[in-house]
């Protein structure tokens, strides 16, 4: 199959789920309904019967008052028992609230922070309302839920249309069976141990995010809790072996990846993806240098914010929490965008880029095509190449397993950590009961 076939269907596929997320988004915002218990579809899920489930709902969807309800007025009012009579419009059922505002003060007032006293140990525990989370919840489930999947649903069907377009770009004098060694098997387990951690972050942060509303439904609601249990814990653990990884690639890359003016011309030209020239680069084209810094300064923001929602509270209070979790997730969506276009280049998109990594040796005309500059530099100080070998399996995918095992053993030693550190049942027990902080120790009342 043609690498241009491969585009086309994926083109296809892609825009099917574009246009999907289009159609999805265009609804009304995402209201969430309140349950009366937690085994969601059981019988269990509503101990008050169904009259109380629907009450929940009616009032719910009165959230989207006015202007914004899917159909008519629901058949319940906002505080007391269900109307008997026929349902009233929404400008009616206000002019009613409003001839009872007394009984209605809390409707009819505006939304206002409260917080109390509570004998629960964390102060948050102590925050009544804050109204500020109902605008948190629809940038989340909104705005940062449909925009996200846009973007990276969007990026992955630009590059298809690209790669059906222009096809796989080839090495145009073909290879010359001289090889020339680019990254060291240091850099290289470091790219693998980064890679393998950011993509299973990935894949666990979009259950994390997406799960509730597109696995759930068909997978069931406790086989997806034990998903979204295992997705949260390695989510947490193999943060880890991502932040080692972009720390070392800070440490090693960095000067490398310096921009200069050569670079401009090179996004000028469009990286030889337009046309069919190459513009002169070093060992790190501009492309490559975007990629470092956007993988190195988004990874130390992911850091940042990742640390503050694993210890919640520890540092801020809801709103920090708030602003924290939506930076966390719309960064890690535009690094997801960013790094699907990488891993395009990097295989099916550029013959011979991907040797790099695997092998840590690429051919001398692709070096003479794509890096000039660096391959002059080479030549200049009579660097040895080597003839062009298959090598073993074995040693090929050495620097792959050494970066992917070194990642998987610091999550394991970091599930260790959390469990070391977590209170255990009782201590948990004793946190959640205020009676425990009304004992007195000489007496032991309350105990």
């Amino acid at each position: 199959m043609s690498a241009r076939l491969v585009g086309l269907i994926a083109a296809f596929l892609f825009g099917a789920a574009l246009i999907a997320t289009l159609i999805a988004s265009a609804g009304p915002p995402t209201i969430v309904v309140p349950s009366n218990g937690v085994t969601a579809g059981g019988a269990r899920d509503n101990p008050a019967g169904a009259g109380a489930l629907a009450e929940l709902r009616s009032r719910t969807e009165m959230q989207r008052w006015p202007g914004q309800t899917t159909g008519p007025a629901p058949t319940t009012r906002a505080l007391g028992p269900p109307a008997s009579g026929p349902a009233m419009d929404g400008e009616k059922r206000a002019q009613e609230w409003w001839a009872d505002r007394d009984r209605n003060r809390d409707i009819l007032d505006p939304p206002l922070y409260r917080k109390g006293l509570s004998s629960l140990p964390e102060p948050e525990r102590g925050v009544l309302m804050q109204p500020q989370g109902r605008s948190w919840r629809e940038v989340h489930n909104d705005k940062l839920a449909y925009g996200g999947a846009l973007y990276v649903v969007g990026v992955s069907f630009l590059i298809a249309v690209f790669l059906a377009v222009r096809g796989r770009i080839r090495v145009a004098e073909g290879e010359s069976g001289q090889t020339i060694r680019r990254f060291s098997a240091f850099e290289r387990a470091n790219h693998w141990l980064t890679a393998v951690s950011f993509l299973l972050l990935a894949a666990t942060g979009l259950v994390i995010l997406y799960g509730n509303g597109l696995i759930r439904p068909w997978l069931g609601a406790r086989p997806y809790a034990d998903l979204a249990r295992v997705s949260a814990w390695s989510h947490m653990t193999f943060a880890v072996p991502f932040v080692l990884g972009v720390v070392v690639m800070i440490a090693v890359w960095t000067r490398q990846n310096l921009f200069e003016r050569l670079d401009w011309e090179w996004l000028e030209r469009g990286g030889g993806f337009i046309g069919r020239v190459n513009p002169p680069a070093r060992k790190f084209n501009a492309g490559q240098k975007l990629v470092f810094w956007s993988v190195a300064l988004g990874g130390i923001a992911l850091t940042l914010t990742g640390a503050g929602l694993m210890f919640p509270f520890f540092w801020t209070g809801y709103t920090g929490m708030q602003v924290a979790q939506t930076l966390h997730a719309a960064i890690a969506l535009l690094m997801i965008g960013l790094i699907i276009g990488h891993i395009y280049i990097g295989t099916i998109g550029m013959e011979g880029a991907f040797q790099a990594m695997w092998s840590g040796r690429v051919d001398a005309n692709w070096v003479r095509e794509h890096h000039r500059l660096w391959y002059e530099t080479v030549a200049s100080h009579g660097v040895p190449t080597g003839a062009k070998r298959a090598g073993s399996i074995a040693a090929r995918i050495a620097s792959f397993s050494a970066g992917a095992a070194i990642a998987v053993l610091l999550a394991v030693i970091m599930v260790g950590a959390f469990q070391a550190a977590s209170t255990n049942t009782s201590e948990h027990a004793a946190r959640s009961n205020p009676s425990v902080h009304l004992t007195d120790r000489l007496t032991s009342v309350g105990k």
